[in-house]
């Protein structure tokens, strides 16, 4: 709302930033801007006022769908007047020389046109779906279809008004129809909860007899290593014997080969020991048979001497021991006379 400050004869009017304020005066446009502040004549001076910013409308109308059912639509639209000075001209901004109120409903009026538009594109697209598209996907439909719609419409455009933004809050069918349908989602989710208890049933019973037939599985599997562990214990027992009687076989042929090889080693030892006897013993019947050969020579030749000295050694073996011997020159007078004289002869 302008500041509007009476003088005597004159008048000042002040707007604030997000309104634009224009000076009329004999049909030419004398003053404008956002922020405007200027003195005038009330007398020959014609004011009018237009927002500049972000404004958004709200409104809630009824559209029908394809199968006859009445949907009610609540939308917010964001607006902007990009042309203020075409929007003056070609709507009723003016404003009282003395209050700064508009005179007449602008914004209500601008909102009006809005609704009807926005009504007009969403009952379009309405009466092409029926209820459960437009109730499953109708927000972003309809949000469509009245973008599409005000963005490209001539009449908002030639009056220099920018639609910036356009929002669906909420699409929602008559109360005893929206009940219905709330049962029949409710029964249709319980529908859909019961299959999902019995799925995670039978899922369970599934997962129940698969850990069943695994386990039984598993057991028959260790069952069957456990014989295949028991038999080849067996052979490994089996095998160890006969590796352990092969080990007996082998030590009793040893053993049996050593003691023949000592009985023949000890044959032979005794073999040749008797060998060995038999050429000693036959050794000394030969030297005894020559010794009594030179004897019997000796005692066949008849020399004393001889016969002596053959026969001294037995003697002398014979004789008991005599620790010593006293010779006298006597003795030996004739055995040296003897010698001497064999000697000389």
């Amino acid at each position: 709302m302008a500041t509007i400050h009476r003088y005597p004869f004159f008048s000042h009017a002040t707007s604030s930033a997000t309104r634009a304020l224009f000076q009329g005066r004999r049909g030419k446009l004398v003053n404008r801007g956002a922020g405007a502040s200027f003195w005038f004549r009330p007398l020959d001076t014609s004011l009018s006022e237009v927002p500049v910013d972000d404004m958004e409308f709200g409104n809630i109308f009824r559209v029908t769908t394809f199968d006859r059912q009445e949907v009610s639509v609540q939308t917010a639209l964001t607006v902007r007047i990009a042309a203020p000075e075409l929007t003056a001209r070609r709507m009723d901004f003016e404003i009282d020389q003395r209050t700064g109120e508009w005179t007449g409903q602008p914004m209500q009026n601008l909102q009006n046109r809005l609704a009807e538009s926005a009504k007009q594109f969403a009952a379009e697209v309405a009466a092409r779906e029926p209820l459960r598209t437009i109730l499953d996907d109708g927000l972003r439909l309809v949000r469509d279809a009245i973008a599409e719609g005000l963005t490209g419409e001539g009449q908002l455009g030639g009056a220099g008004i920018e639609v910036i933004g356009v929002r669906v809050v909420a699409l929602r069918a008559d109360e005893e129809l929206e009940r219905a349908l709330q049962t029949r989602i409710r029964e249709e989710a319980q529908a859909d909860a019961d299959r999902a208890t019995y799925d995670r049933r039978a899922q369970a019973v599934d997962r129940e007899r698969a850990i069943k037939e695994n386990e039984l599985n598993n057991r028959t599997e260790l069952a069957r290593r456990e014989a295949e562990l028991v038999e080849l214990q067996g052979m490994n027992e089996r095998r160890r014997t006969e590796q352990e009687l092969e080990r007996d076989r082998l030590c009793n042929e040893a053993e049996a080969a050593n003691r023949r090889l000592r009985v023949e080693a000890e044959a032979d030892e005794v073999t040749l020991m008797a060998e060995a006897r038999v050429g000693e013993v036959t050794r000394m019947a030969e030297a005894e048979n020559a010794a009594l050969q030179a004897r019997l020579a000796v005692f066949s030749a008849g020399e004393p001497a001889a016969v002596l000295a053959a026969v001294a050694p037995e003697v002398l073996s014979a004789l008991p021991r005599i620790d010593s011997l006293t010779l006298t020159p006597d003795l030996l007078a004739g055995g040296v006379s003897k010698l001497l004289a064999e000697v000389r002869g």
